[in-house]
């Protein structure tokens, strides 16, 4: 199905008085599509990033597998998808031990960029930049020098000093590594800054993820980390604004010290700033409120999030489009958890209402929301070890959405960092921000999607990385573009 809602290309406010209608109740339900959508690999999945890799207009999938060839499928706009033949990329197979691999647009040409992680073949193999070209994938590490041999096992893109270049960072694993930051020239070429950077963490970490934690305008620094049996503690570091930053995990009072796999940030209690979960492998789950400044105070049983399984995916999103944020959860232990916000941060697990997205007896990796065949609601895909991934279609299917899409002028061109607020008659409906990797080793859309408690106008606030505004007033049921400064 096509998006029901008009496409909006503007940045100006449009006063329009906000309406309220009686909003019927939905029950929530997804089907597994994964035969008829073509997206079924059976590698041994760990990770998967979304992207308009051909710039036709919708999402395309990668996957990326530890043994055995990664699979790009690229989405014909409806939601069925076909296997990209090799001669899209040079070496675009690659068979090897692949992970978290992580989609960007290192150079601003209005195109997707592939980084693609390597870990577990040190000194054999090293990890690949490609540059899109025309929708064909180049390889271009050794001019950009970030052909790192480490461990990898997942790479993230921020601009972290906001001069409007994507700047990449690697969470590495294993003894003695060193996780490493290299800061974009703005010339294809890339430099090592880690030690200046001060983020050069030597736990074993698993992911890393971004988020301004303190609204300060800069993306901060979360690196999960964990080791059998006992785990290690997670680090927060803040960025100071100049490119640097500083060890706050112990104040700030996220240094976790389980065995963390993955964690992704979001507004779960609409408060306006950006919350943690934790997806611990050994130990319970963890939720961290944040009081807006980058303190945060544990509130996991609280929540209900305090899960004391084999965690390893968290994804984040509006899946019932009652205006607050919901999460899926894969586990490698019993079974993945669906569980649904009530607005004030309070989840339920509602998965026994959709058994399909249990995944029992597998061992779930990498999990991503996406709206894949472009009817307003989130589909879900999951990424799993040794037998078929699987993609469940979300059958919402009402109009009670905003999705909006950033491209950046004076900051970098995929709007990495951006801000957006969605509010009603004053009062927020929700915050998020645009944002590479999150999770465990996977990759959501660029494009934020947004769930409305009613149909009606909305008012949506935009800060750029570079501190340019935008504003504007929508219906519900729209795509709308927003571009820096126009």
């Amino acid at each position: 199905m096509k998006l029901r809602g008009r496409s909006i290309f503007c940045t100006s406010a449009m006063a329009v008085a906000f309406l309220v209608l009686p909003v019927a109740a939905y029950a929530l339900q997804f089907t597994d599509i994964t035969d008829v959508s073509g997206v079924g690999d059976r590698g041994h999945g760990q990770g998967v990033a979304f992207a308009d890799v051909d710039g036709d207009g919708d999402l395309d999938l990668y996957v990326s597998n530890k043994g055995g060839e990664n699979a790009l499928f690229l989405n014909d706009g409806t939601g069925t998808f076909v296997p990209a033949s090799r001669e899209a990329g040079d070496r675009f197979d690659d068979s090897g031990m692949s992970m978290g691999s992580c989609f960007g647009d290192i150079d601003n040409d209005g195109d997707q960029d592939l980084y693609i992680v390597k870990g577990g073949r040190y000194e054999i193999e090293a990890n690949r930049l490609l540059l899109n070209e025309n929708g064909r994938l180049v390889d271009v590490t050794r001019k950009a020098g970030v052909g790192s041999k480490e461990f990898t096992y997942s790479a993230a893109f921020a601009d972290v000093d906001n001069d409007g270049f994507l700047d990449l960072y690697l969470a590495n694993y294993g003894v003695g590594a060193k996780n490493t930051l290299y800061r974009n020239n703005g010339d294809g070429t890339f430099e090592d800054v880690t030690d200046t950077a001060g983020v050069g963490d030597r736990s074993w970490s698993w992911s890393a993820v971004f988020s301004d934690v303190n609204g300060d305008g800069f993306q901060d620094l979360y690196v999960v980390n964990g080791r059998y049996p006992a785990g290690e503690p997670n680090h927060l570091y803040m960025n100071n604004g100049d490119g640097s930053f500083r060890d706050v995990s112990s104040d700030s009072g996220v240094n976790d010290g389980n065995w963390g796999l993955g964690a992704a940030f979001a507004d779960v209690d609409r408060d306006g700033d950006f919350d943690l979960f934790v997806s611990n492998y050994v130990g319970s789950n963890k939720l961290f409120l944040n009081d807006g400044s980058g303190i945060f105070t544990d509130g996991s049983e609280a929540s209900g999030l305090a899960d004391d399984g084999w965690g390893k995916g968290p994804s984040f999103g509006d899946v019932d489009h009652d205006g607050d944020l919901d999460l899926y959860e894969g586990d490698c232990k019993l079974a993945n958890k669906l569980y649904l916000n009530d607005g004030s941060g309070v989840f339920t697990d509602m998965v026994d209402q959709n058994p399909a997205l249990k995944n029992e007896t597998v061992r779930t990796k990498g999990t991503a929301f996406a709206d894949i065949d472009n009817d307003g609601d989130l589909d879900l895909y999951v990424v799993n070890w040794g037998v078929s991934n699987r993609l469940y279609r979300n059958d919402q299917n009402d109009d009670r959405f905003l999705k909006i899409h950033l491209k950046g002028t004076v900051s970098n061109a995929d709007a990495v960092g951006a801000r957006v607020s969605v509010s009603s008659a004053g009062k927020l409906v929700g915050v998020q921000e645009v944002k590479t990797m999150t999770g465990f080793c996977s990759q959501a859309p660029l494009e934020l999607h947004f769930g409305l408690p009613a149909v009606g106008n909305y008012q949506v606030d935009v800060v750029f990385p570079s501190g340019l505004k935008a504003s504007g007033t929508y219906s519900n049921g729209q795509s709308i573009t927003i571009v820096e400064g126009s």
